[in-house]
């Protein structure tokens, strides 16, 4: 230290009051001990506080903390072994393969993946309970076929599997010291600002948090719906990680199993850890000194991770499914299969089959001389070389013993290799390859690109459409499928289906250039309605204000009514033709459509004045005295809400043309399936070629309706979505409402004077300084003291910990009691059947919680905190006791956690966020 640096510490002790306090004492002990005892004792006292001060400043200029002392003892800190395992290339086995795909693994991630057999079988039943709940309660209502299963079985293992081998890589203690308890501290600071903002406006908490935080609130945590909508996009960030490319292609598909995961999985999840009771109930078991279940320390029987969940008896029947040996036989599919095993990175396994087959063909003929014995030798090293010896780059990962016999009879002379017809080795390896080919690669192909472009030919282009033009020369060059599909389209009008009463008519169906209308006489006769959007007729308001005379075809005074529509949901200056518009209707027309109505809907409460059947006077006076009932009738129709989509009723109030239809023949048929009928067949044929075709055409139809008795054997689209309702998951119900209730639209601002914490947090210790000031108020000097400790001890005290917390993980994640928590797990989401505790259960075990809190330190050292530490354990009880900033929290160890498991995917500045 130079003369400057000297001074600068001198004036900086001096100035300290603890500093000064300290030096001053020594130097009272060192005059002390001098007069007392010797010059020479009194020397040495001051001498060693001098020469250790200097000491450590020197130390100390160089660098801001003592190295961690532990790793002397201990060594450095052990890395995870498991991310050897997931580098080694799984064709050789040599982690520095560069001939063969690096993603090999990442294809079947379940290979090598060896679990306890408990805790499978209990992460068996947790997925099969999700399938039962989500998938097969709809499923087994449209097909007893299990390949649709099969695949979402196929797809779990996949994502639980790429998961999983994320998971074993991290430092779990690492994580927790490291991490997710700073992070924890960072929300607690969040909480101590919002809890002094609630005290000085005398707010509720969540409000009071809404206000400190700002735009520091997690998205997430603004409303149950962005919570939802934050769950899918997280998990579409992640499953291009969980699951392969070519399940991602499907966009059905892959929206099933983000549905499934997010909410379904995640959201249940996040509720049962974010929930007080259950918070408290953690608590209760880390606090209450109960002796945990000693499981016996035997080694577990270990399984292929989910092997048993994909293990579904399928039925194999399929033309889609071709057997391996004829694939192999079949040159024009042998072909393709193997570029799908060289894209794969497993072309040596079929090329080992081929190989081994073409040497037992030359190997089992009866009379070989020794030639023929000398040139077999030299093909079995060859494949030996190749496909056995451990630096060959094609080799196969066959069982040890099979590799040892095989060489072991090689080194025999070359006259002995007849052997390999009576030994095991040979036949064994090629079983081993022949099934990984059956069981593993064809399954994979099955489910491949190349195999459905073998069968049905190329997809169609990006920009194909169904109004589109064709070329002919595509079309051509497609698969079987393709071609087919080019002959249906010719007869795709025939094979439309009915539309239902009250579905809008597609228009572009009628536009198709599949039917050629320009050859037909009644092009011109077919009205196409132009909305095809949703239509509410709630919205018209009806009136008949009078009844005025018309002339027919045959120059007869027939009376109608004037009925006025006019619609509330349009505006005059946007569109006057659909604004108001004046139809008419006869006497009878009216009686049609209740009829009809009631044909289809079944008995209304609404009825007409009973009709007159006799012949007798319907002139302008008698119609006139009906003209109120007939106006309340459609009035009190439009108010029906299973009406407000019928196209009986827009028909009647819509169309200028006459609404009676014919007594029998075609015409007597609903006007969609008649309008089908007729551009399906050429006015040609039914009137040239086919002169009783009506006749047929009605009764066939007519066989189709089914029994008359009943009345309510047709039915409306419209009627369906108003009978059975779609079930709508109700989000907001239980104890978190809709969580802040802020929209997902309104912007946030913090407040003035509210800080964010910006102390870095670096451990255990610096967290429990941060306890000790922030929480449990401890005196200046004493942080000051804990401030210097932390120089010398920090690393060391974090290195303990992470040594103390990584064996009691080791300790406690054992098979057993992690089958437990899954089963445990199983039980909260899906929530069993059983009296659920009361809120005075709750309210106990809180209090229960609270007092076992108050207790965690020894009486005497309670007695020495004082009201500080009973104050700064109630506060951080109170910090998880509340529904919305437990789930802010949850959430932000949620990111933590994703950041971690897929730092090179998701990043702080990549995690998703909810805006549309």
């Amino acid at each position: 230290m130079d003369q400057a640096q000297i001074k600068t510490v001198i004036f900086l002790l001096w100035n300290d009051r603890l500093s000064r306090t300290c030096a001053l004492s020594v130097l009272v002990v060192s005059l002390f001990l001098t007069v007392s005892l010797s010059l020479l004792s009194g020397i040495i006292v001051l001498g060693t506080y001098v020469g250790g001060f200097f000491a450590f400043s020197t130390i100390f200029s160089y660098r801001s903390e003592a190295p961690n002392l532990l790793s002397l003892l201990i060594g450095k800190q052990r890395c995870n072994s498991s991310s050897s395992q997931h580098k080694q290339c799984h064709v050789c086995g040599d982690g520095k393969c560069n001939r063969h795909q690096p993603k090999s693994n990442s294809q079947q991630p379940w290979v090598d993946l060896d679990v306890p057999e408990e805790l499978d079988e209990a992460i068996e039943d947790f997925l099969n309970k999700i399938l039962d709940e989500f998938i097969y309660t709809w499923y087994r209502q449209l097909s007893a076929d299990e390949n649709f299963v099969l695949e979402l079985r196929l797809s779990i293992r996949h994502a639980a599997s790429a998961l999983l081998r994320r998971g074993l890589q991290l430092d779990l203690a690492h994580v927790i010291t490291n991490k997710l308890i700073p992070a924890g501290l960072s929300h607690l600071d969040d909480y101590l600002g919002s809890l002094r903002l609630s005290r000085k406006q005398h707010l509720p908490i969540d409000r009071a948090a809404l206000q400190y935080l700002g735009p520091r609130l997690h998205p997430a945590a603004r409303n149950r719906e962005n919570e939802l909508e934050y769950l899918r996009k997280l998990t579409s960030l992640l499953m291009p990680q969980l699951l392969p490319a070519h399940q991602l292609a499907c966009r059905n598909y892959s929206t099933l199993v983000r549905e499934i995961l997010a909410g379904w999985v995640l959201l249940p999840l996040v509720d049962v850890l974010a929930d007080p009771s259950i918070v408290n109930s953690l608590l209760l078991l880390l606090l209450e000194r109960n002796t945990l279940t000693e499981y016996p320390n035997t080694s577990p029987s270990r399984v292929e991770f989910l092997a048993r969940f994909v293990s579904v008896p399928v039925s194999r029947n399929s033309a889609l499914r071709l057997d391996i040996s004829g694939v192999l036989k079949d040159q024009e599919l042998l072909y393709p299969f193997m570029q799908f095993l060289k894209g794969e990175g497993y072309v040596n396994v079929l090329q080992f089959c081929l190989d081994v087959e073409e040497f037992n063909r030359k190997m089992l003929v009866p009379e070989l001389n020794s030639q023929d014995l000398d040139n077999l030798y030299k093909e079995a090293w060859d494949l030996y070389s190749v496909y056995f010896s451990p630096k060959s780059p094609d080799r196969i990962p066959f069982n040890s013993a099979v590799v040892q016999e095989m060489h072991t009879i090689l080194q025999e002379p070359a006259e002995n290799i007849v052997k390999l017809r009576t030994t095991p080795p040979l036949f064994q390896a090629y079983e081993y390859a022949f099934s990984q080919l059956e069981n593993v690669l064809g399954p994979l192909f099955h489910q491949s690109d190349d195999y459905f472009t073998l069968l049905c030919g190329q997809r169609l282009p990006t920009g194909y459409s169904k109004s589109g033009s064709r070329s002919s020369k595509k079309w051509n060059e497609g698969g079987a499928v393709a071609r087919l599909s080019s002959r249906l389209h010719k007869i795709k009008g025939v094979l439309r289906t009915q539309p239902v009463e009250g579905h809008t008519y597609d228009v572009t169906d009628v536009t198709d250039p599949g039917l050629d209308l320009g050859e037909t006489d009644f092009a011109e006769d077919l009205p196409i309605e132009e909305a095809t959007t949703y239509r509410d007729l709630s919205a018209w308001r009806v009136s008949i204000p009078s009844v005025e005379t018309r002339q027919d075809i045959n120059s007869k005074a027939v009376p109608v009514y004037i009925i006025n529509v006019q619609r509330i949901d349009v505006r005059s200056e946007d569109d006057p033709e659909s604004y108001h518009w004046v139809v008419e209707r006869k006497y009878n027309d009216f009686y049609v459509l209740e009829s009809k109505l009631t044909e289809f809907h079944g008995e209304f409460d609404i009825h007409l004045p009973p009709k007159r059947i006799l012949f007798g006077p319907r002139g302008v006076e008698f119609m006139e005295s009906k003209r109120l009932y007939f106006e309340d009738f459609l009035q009190r129709l439009l108010q029906k809400p299973n009406l407000r989509g019928s196209d009986l009723l827009y028909s009647f109030l819509r169309s200028p043309a006459e609404f009676v239809p014919a007594s029998g023949g075609i015409a007597a048929v609903p006007e969609g399936l008649g309008r089908m009928i007729r551009r399906s067949v050429p006015l040609r044929l039914r009137k040239e070629r086919g002169q009783h075709l009506d006749t047929f055409l009605s009764t066939f139809l007519t066989s189709t309706e089914g029994g008359r008795g009943n009345k309510n054997t047709k039915f409306e689209w419209k009627d369906v979505a108003t009978d059975t309702p779609r079930r709508i998951r109700c989000l907001t119900k239980g104890i978190y409402g809709d969580n802040f209730g802020v929209p997902s639209n309104q912007l946030l601002f913090a407040i003035s004077g509210t800080t964010v914490m910006n102390v870095p947090i670096q451990g255990i210790f610096d967290c429990i300084l941060y306890l000790t000031v922030k929480v449990f108020g401890a005196p200046p000097t004493f942080v000051r003291l804990a401030l210097a400790i932390r120089a010398m001890a920090h690393n060391t005290v974090n290195a303990l910990c992470w040594f103390y917390l990584d064996r009691k993980l080791k300790k406690l994640l054992v098979a057993p009691r992690l089958a437990h928590l899954v089963r445990l797990l199983q039980g909260v989401i899906f929530s069993p059947k059983g009296n659920p505790p009361t809120a005075q259960d709750f309210a106990a075990r809180a209090a229960r919680t609270q007092t076992l809190l108050q207790g965690l330190l020894p009486h005497w050292l309670t007695r020495w905190a004082g009201s500080k530490y009973t104050e700064g354990i109630q506060t951080l009880f109170s910090a998880v006791q509340n529904p919305a900033l437990n789930k802010q929290l949850v959430y932000i160890l949620l990111d933590t956690l994703a950041v971690e498991l897929y730092s090179d995917v998701v990043t702080g500045d990549r995690l998703p966020s909810t805006e549309k």
